[in-house]
């Protein structure tokens, strides 16, 4: 794992998540052998981004230094001095667009940078929009007389330009999929893939149903980092004395649920007090970050790995509760169908398979003390957080 940061940043992981399947391929409905096969795959990874990489760049005092910066020289896509596109931003804007022209992925990138749009969102709207066009939703007059076929990268940069300034057809996008869906009606919301306003990052619950868990039921939903059962599910993961210590299997079977609930909450719980602590995932994940150790070190505190679960569980508890006092419900955070394999696909290694994203978050939701209906969190649990000061209830 470090040396792949290290050398390749996340854009070194593309082929390999293509080749698991756990990439999204045309706005999610379709597959890694018709639609965006493996003659691909490499244009758009590290294999094709590498001659535009000129020189690595780290965060202050790290080992892994898993930037670059990028340059286009000429063309209609130059960049000058641009920061080097990363896993995400490639499934967003290439496969999931059909999109397989690298320059282009470099420059969707730039433009997102310098005004400010998340890469996510930009690409899987623009997805989005490419099938409300498939299906005359949109039309080219809709379009500012754009054709935004699949795999058009000239008028997927268009459109991004559109959103970046809220011009045009950019006006109606930029605020997301969910919103624009909303305006154009028709059944557009079908082909909108968000959970709560959220779009769906590039990591397939059909290929690890902890990916979808963490989507529906973290109170950030559609979020890639904040845990679960996905990495243990997809192949192993990097914190054995950890998973030794609460019990947790390392490996999972991916598709059967039998204890998900609870291993998913104390798993999610590690990457709250990660991200709460201000750790990097890179480090975590690709140094064998000894994190327990730190804290001890820096706080002086007796920790141990129960109670840093424990106190992860409190960060996921208040964050609940907070949307509790905002007005959203467990209702609000649902997968879109075709996310969960509903309908299934009907060629591929995600082949027949549709997951029951619902029945893992009622899961986690029991191993919390949340009510699935409601969100209510459970008294008893509000007194063994030690939260009743915060969270009292009249």
């Amino acid at each position: 794992m470090f040396y792949v940061l290290s050398t390749f940043g996340t854009a070194g992981a593309v082929v390999h998540h293509l080749q698991d399947h756990d990439t999204p391929i045309k706005n999610w409905a379709g597959n890694h052998i018709e639609d965006f096969p493996e003659e691909k795959w490499e244009s758009v990874g590290w294999p094709s981004m590498e001659k535009y990489a000129k020189k690595k760049y780290a965060c202050t005092g790290c080992p892994i230094a898993c930037g670059h910066w990028v340059t286009v020289d000429s063309g209609k896509y130059k960049v000058e001095k641009g920061h080097k596109p990363e896993y995400e931003t490639l499934g967003a804007f290439g496969p999931n667009c059909l999109n397989d022209d690298m320059e282009s992925l470099i420059y969707a990138n730039e433009l997102c940078n310098l005004h400010g749009l998340d890469t996510i969102s930009a690409g899987a709207t623009i997805a989005f929009a490419m099938e409300c066009y498939e299906n005359g939703l949109l039309t080219k007059n809709d379009m500012d007389g754009l054709e935004l076929t699949w795999g058009n990268s000239d008028a997927l940069i268009e459109v991004l330009k559109k959103m970046c300034n809220r011009e045009g057809i950019g006006d109606l996008l930029a605020d997301g999929a969910k919103m624009a869906a909303t305006k154009i009606g028709k059944g557009a919301e079908q082909f909108a893939m968000h959970v709560g306003g959220e779009m769906v990052p590039m990591h397939d619950p059909r290929f690890a149903p902890g990916w979808g868990a963490t989507y529906v039921s973290d109170p950030n939903p559609a979020k890639h980092v904040r845990g679960g059962t996905a990495f243990a599910e997809g192949g192993g993961i990097n914190y054995p004395t950890m998973f030794d210590a609460l019990g947790i299997p390392t490996k999972m079977e991916k598709y059967n649920p039998e204890n998900k609930g609870k291993w998913h909450a104390a798993l999610a719980a590690w990457q709250h007090l990660l991200n709460t602590g201000g750790t990097c995932l890179f480090a975590a994940d690709g140094l064998n970050f000894p994190f327990l150790e730190l804290l001890k070190a820096t706080t002086g505190w007796e920790l141990d790995y129960p109670e840093l679960i424990r106190s992860g569980k409190r960060i996921a508890t208040l964050l609940h509760a907070f949307n509790l006092q905002e007005g959203f419900k467990p209702g609000d955070y649902k997968a879109p169908p075709r996310v969960a394999g509903s309908p299934p696909l009907k060629v591929g290694a995600l082949k027949d398979i549709t997951v029951d994203l619902e029945g893992r978050k009622r899961q986690y939701y029991e191993a919390m003390g949340f009510d699935f209906e409601t969100g209510e969190i459970a008294k008893d649990r509000i007194q063994e957080l030690g939260l009743q000061d915060i969270l009292s209830k009249k």
